[in-house]
């Protein structure tokens, strides 16, 4: 027992001595990173680290995309327009005029001018589009798609024997996606009950369209003027801060009362946004709530409503019946018509006016709806106009304001008062997508199959410039915010607000130097604006910021040139004792008070930098993070020295080293055991021969021995 007990304890002492160079290993402390210094850096190729992508910024300084097209009949109206496009680019829109649609392939001239809109989409990314010609007249054609509604819903009919087959629609010129004629049998727009399964509208608009119908460059001229005259030198007053709601009787039997809608828009979207004027005439059924001062209710009669809306208002929403000429409802008592538009008075305080209800808005067919003279009106009227082409759709009992004509104008007011969506074109687009979105289609209630669905969002359509910013409040400027040092390559960031502390959501930046660099910068809904200046020290730099309830606002600045070195503040590393098992975790704070920390480079070594390895954290061109992290995957068993190198948007750098720098990644535990398992193995391997071997020598003699023996 003895003996066996020796030879067990033996064989621990072997592992334990095979297995002490890992377990009494003895690790260094950890480095101190508060005296790194910058001496006795080891000798690095750096050559192989990447380079700062500068093509790219200055791509958005020299090389700024087109966001507005102004598409004209031809040369003729390019005078009348051309204001509109200068301010355009003045405020950062990149704007500019086209009439050269016959260079574009199409079948006919609506078909050449959307494949013109479409290529310059795809090249340039453009989002707003302006057609500057009436559709009357076909300078600016309208399209006329497939859309046989009244028929299929029977008992109704268009206005004056209008064609019930083909409907009129900008929409066209929005959604470029596809041909809007699949089959190729020049009727378009059919739904896939006509064109074998395949829905020929994509219904996702990819730009804001707009429409300015004039018939000649003087009635263009008009509208253009009015247009840069509600953005650039507006009449301020309290008119910007109120908006008129009208709901009249749709039915009495059964109840419709439009009042509902306008009574929901107020409550929840206008009233923490606007004052307002509500007027409604109601059947008993309904008693409209009565709004805190300063916010009216009134009844509504043609005397109110057209008082009121000459007295002045930024937005307007009427909700009943209509014709191309007249708006009413089941009363039959005309509220306005298209010669009180001819007529209105609401001198440089135009409105953007909402039509919910039939036909106000059939530009298509001469000057006289009402839409059309509201926008043609010079200095008053209105500044934007959305109404109906043809005959438009609502549901009895649509108690939750989902369904067609009232989901339609709920969903419009909420992008434009929720979602801060004030440009007006934005907020009626948006809207159509939010409805073909909504629970109502999603639940299979409704599809765009349906031809009275298509109609509702191909025949409302908007009259003015789709990219206006729509007033809600006195306007005011902004502070400066390029008064303090500002340095080449520079991330400059900040929080528009105007002068009394207002957010602005989406504001405009426009930046121009004298060298021809021009770049526009959009804050988001939090008004949060963040962007890197090019390299170039001494360059003088004109500034406007323009956007939501904002007066144009000029500023200038110099850059001053970069010379600060960039610093490592700290550094840490987690875990501190790694092992092939970890990942590790290098934290650093870097600083560059002028041009900003562009890059912090790990360089890791095993061969004193013979030979390396490089991690980088970096910011992007619109960041200016002084935190960065980098993860090294599981490494390899070994003795690691590293480095650290940091580089600013001007290409300076700084190396961090000292002798401290090292980690060691052990051999893994179980490599010792498999060692010592492999040396026992080949032990007892031996033992076992030896044994073996002796044992048969043994037993040769011993039968020797018995040989001599016999």
């Amino acid at each position: 027992m003895g003996k066996l007990r020796l030879k067990k304890y033996g064989l621990v002492i072997l592992v334990l001595l095979t297995l002490n160079p890992f377990i009494f290993k003895s690790f260094k402390s950890p480095f101190n990173s508060e005296t790194l210094k910058t001496t006795a850096v080891p000798s690095l190729n750096v050559s192989g680290l990447p380079n700062i992508n500068y093509s790219a910024l200055n791509a958005a300084w020299n090389d700024q995309k087109i966001e507005m097209l102004i598409i004209v009949n031809d040369s003729s109206f390019i005078d009348a327009a051309t204001p509109l496009m200068e301010w355009k680019n003045e405020k950062g829109v990149k704007t500019i005029i086209l009439s050269n649609y016959s260079d574009y392939q199409g079948r006919d001239k609506a078909e050449k001018i959307r494949n013109m809109i479409k290529y310059f989409y795809e090249k340039e990314n453009v989002k707003w589009v302006l057609l500057a010609g009436d559709a009357e007249e076909d300078l600016i054609p309208i399209r006329e798609v497939y859309n046989p509604d009244v028929i299929v819903v029977g008992g109704e009919s268009e206005y004056s024997n209008w064609d019930e087959y083909y409907k009129p629609t900008d929409f066209y010129y929005a959604d470029l996606t596809g041909s809007w004629d699949d089959n190729n049998n020049s009727i378009w727009g059919e739904s896939a009950e006509y064109n074998g399964a395949i829905d020929e509208i994509s219904w996702t608009p990819e730009v804001y369209v707009g429409r300015l119908p004039a018939s000649n460059p003087f009635e263009l001229s008009i509208m253009i003027n009015k247009t840069l005259k509600y953005e650039t030198e507006p009449y301020i007053g309290d008119w910007m801060n109120k908006m008129l709601l009208a709901g009249g009787i749709s039915t009495y039997s059964p109840p419709e009362d439009e009042a509902r809608l306008t009574e929901y828009i107020w409550e929840n979207y206008v009233l923490d946004n606007m004052n307002f004027t509500h007027l409604a005439k109601t059947t008993s059924s309904f008693t409209p709530s009565i709004p805190l001062a300063p916010n009216l209710l009134a009844s509504l009669n043609s005397a109110s409503f057209r008082n009121e809306f000459n007295s002045g208002y930024s937005t307007v929403i009427i909700a009943g019946h209509a014709d191309p000429t007249q708006i009413t409802d089941d009363s039959h008592e005309v509220y306005y018509r298209n010669t009180d538009a001819l007529l209105s008075n609401n001198t440089n305080m135009p409105s953007l006016f909402y039509a919910d209800a039939c036909t106000t808005s059939s530009y298509d067919k001469g000057d006289n709806s009402i839409g059309e003279r509201l926008i043609s009106r010079a200095d008053s009227g209105a500044v934007g106009y959305i109404g109906g082409l043809r005959v438009n759709w609502y549901y009895d009992y649509d108690d939750e304001l989902e369904k067609l004509n009232r989901a339609n104008a709920k969903l419009f007011w909420q992008e434009f008062f929720a979602e801060k969506n004030f440009q007006q074109g934005r907020a009626l687009y948006d809207s159509k997508v939010v409805y073909m979105n909504s629970e109502y289609f999603t639940s299979g209630e409704a599809n765009m199959e349906q031809e009275w669905q298509r109609k509702n969002v191909l025949t409302y359509n908007l009259l003015g410039d789709p990219e206006l910013d729509v007033y809600t409040n006195i306007p005011s400027k902004v502070p400066n915010y390029f008064n303090g040092s500002i340095y080449e390559g520079q991330c400059i960031s900040f929080q528009v607000k105007d002068i009394f502390g207002r957010i602005v959501p989406q504001a405009r930046v426009n930046l121009k130097t004298s060298d021809g660099k021009y770049r526009t910068v959009y804050a988001d809904l939090n008004g949060s604006v963040n962007f890197r200046l090019p390299l170039g020290a001494n360059e003088n730099y004109s500034v406007i910021i323009t956007g939501h309830n904002v007066i144009p606002s000029y500023f200038n600045f110099t850059t001053l040139p970069d010379t600060d070195l960039p610093q490592l503040t700290s550094m840490n590393q987690f875990p501190r004792t790694p092992s092939t098992y970890d990942n590790i975790l290098f934290t650093f704070n870097a600083s560059d008070n002028q041009s900003g920390i562009e890059s912090v480079f790990l360089i890791t070594s095993k061969n004193n930098f013979a030979e390396y390895s490089y991690y980088r954290a970096y910011n992007n061109f619109n960041e200016n993070e002084k935190e960065f992290n980098v993860l090294l995957n599981k490494l390899e068993p070994g003795e690691y020295s590293y480095l650290v190198i940091t580089r600013d948007y001007t290409n300076k750098t700084s190396i961090f080293y000292d002798e401290s720098m090292k980690f060691s990644i052990p051999t893994p535990f179980t490599d010792y055991v498999l060692i010592v398992v492999s040396i026992m193995i080949i032990g007892l391997v031996g033992i076992s021969t030896a044994v073996v071997i002796v044992g048969m020598r043994r037993h040769k003699r011993n039968a020797r021995n018995e040989h001599k023996f016999n």
